[in-house]
């Protein structure tokens, strides 16, 4: 049973923090290209559904935001 718990959540983590860099990744592209790319998902649901297709990328550019935002606030605090 313990093992069956603990692979739910790395799920649920997985899950979660996909979410969260794919939107990020999202973000970043709307705001470099003044507008012109269409976020594809609208809430949670469509984001798993569309996790199947290609956005490693968009989620690359997510993790290395919040990467590189770590590393600043490093560089300032010391």
């Amino acid at each position: 049973m313990s093992i069956m718990m603990e692979i739910l959540v790395w799920l649920l983590v997985d899950t979660i923090l996909g979410f969260i860099l794919y939107s990020t990744g999202c973000a970043i592209l709307k705001v470099f290209t003044f507008g012109r790319y269409n976020i594809v998902f609208k809430d949670f649901l469509t984001f798993k559904a569309d996790k199947a297709k290609k956005v490693n990328l968009i989620m690359l550019l997510g993790l290395s935001f919040y990467l590189s935002l770590i590393v600043l606030i490093v560089y300032f605090n010391n």
